[in-house]
């Protein structure tokens, strides 16, 4: 798991033809910073992203996301974690990574991002995957807003997504 808070990431290789991306943000937004995943997938645009990109909110669907797994070429899951980072600290990983387990997703919204690749793999699908993931600062119900250095990082996050998808596109 790299910290990207300050670095720009990486990407896998893309076919002959352009993949069919879909980038999807997960949370709970009135959970304060659990709903970072939608505050950042909210203000990106598919169409500017480039041709075969989709962006969903996903929210807290759980199980009824796995669709995306299965008709996707490559899946970037945005999503809110709980680690031992500074809070708005940034990261860049694949979901069979060890710390994929920290993810706010596999706390509250039922369904994980680890429970819904293995269900794709088992269903025939294996989809590149990458998670951008940022460390929360507070999780509280009926908190509408990211705290200061969540918020901060929700710019970054969508700079980094949209690299990642220029390279998988090849521009």
């Amino acid at each position: 798991m790299a910290d990207l808070t300050e670095a720009d990431g990486g990407a896998g290789a893309a076919g002959a033809r352009a993949p069919s991306i879909t980038i999807l943000g997960v949370g709970n937004t009135l959970m304060g910073d659990d709903g970072l995943g939608i505050f950042v997938v909210d203000g990106l645009d598919a169409e500017a992203l480039g041709p075969g990109v989709s962006v969903i909110a996903g929210d807290t669907a759980g199980m009824a996301l796995l669709k995306h797994f299965l008709e996707s070429d490559v899946v970037i899951v945005v999503d809110a974690m709980a680690a031992e980072a500074e809070p708005g600290a940034i990261f860049r990983f694949d979901p069979d990574e060890a710390g994929i387990m920290n993810l706010r997703s596999n706390n509250i919204h039922g369904m994980g991002v680890p429970h819904l690749v293995t269900n794709a793999r088992l269903m025939g699908a294996d989809p590149q995957v990458t998670v951008f993931a940022v460390q929360v600062g507070s999780v509280q119900p009926r908190n509408l807003e990211l705290t200061p250095p969540v918020e901060s990082a929700v710019e970054r996050v969508r700079e980094l997504i949209a690299a990642e998808v220029a390279q998988l596109l090849g521009n």
